[in-house]
């Protein structure tokens, strides 16, 4: 299934541009350790695509923790960052595309639940800044994934309407938000969100290097053929 009318591409980050899911699960275990809580793999799937700072208050309130919310995500983000700094690595045919895009004159953005300086870490890290307009934070919205919200801000920042948007997504929350913002989307699980229900995306995908572009007699661009990987 091709995809038409594409003027902006908008990446989730976390599971999409960086393998950075395993390092979410071990901050929080790190976290966690502190108060002889045990946090496994299972426990954080129900959280996937979910902001820090809700799922830190309904943290607190399971394990009726001495925190406040942001002094958890304040924790939690600590560990991360270190954790990322020696350890983010880019997902498999993130160059690729990043380059197909730039070549066809696409404006980027990433549009993530994650916060701001863990945003600006990862992509000074993987030294791709340069391709991307604007860089877009749940903290900067009202309401997080699966809420529209994020990907409007970052459609908005674009100067796109969103509709000519396309979202690429590996988590159920992200595809509704992607949906409930009416943009196209492509979901390219992670190991962490293989499990979870992609049926929602325009198309899903096993890799970024999948993605191709098409010039349109418009302006705009298309998909291209996808390989084989392809599954609705």
């Amino acid at each position: 299934m091709a995809l038409q009318g594409i003027r902006a591409l908008i990446f989730d980050m976390d599971g999409v541009i960086v393998d950075s899911e395993p390092l979410h699960l071990i901050a929080y275990q790190e976290f966690f350790g502190k108060f002889d809580i045990e946090y496994t793999a299972e426990h954080n799937r129900e959280f996937l695509g979910c902001k820090d700072i809700a799922m830190a208050q309904i943290l607190i309130d399971r394990h009726s923790l001495p925190e406040t919310p942001a002094g958890m995500v304040h924790a939690k983000e600590t560990i991360l960052l270190r954790l990322l700094a020696g350890q983010a690595i880019a997902r498999p045919g993130l160059s690729t595309i990043l380059e197909r895009a730039k070549t066809a004159n696409l404006p980027l953005a990433i549009a993530s639940s994650a916060t701001l300086p863990t945003i600006h870490l990862v992509v000074d890290r993987l030294n791709i800044r340069p391709y991307f307009q604007t860089l877009t934070s749940g903290d900067e919205v009202q309401n997080g994934k699966p809420a529209p919200d994020v990907f409007l801000l970052a459609a908005e920042r674009l100067g796109v309407e969103p509709e000519s948007c396309l979202v690429i997504e590996d988590t159920l929350n992200g595809i509704r938000a992607a949906k409930a913002a009416q943009m196209m989307c492509i979901a390219i699980p992670c190991a962490e969100t293989m499990h979870q229900d992609h049926s929602l995306a325009d198309v899903r995908l096993t890799s970024l290097v999948e993605i191709e572009f098409n010039q349109a007699p418009d302006g705009s661009l298309s998909t291209g053929a996808y390989s084989s990987a392809q599954n609705r």
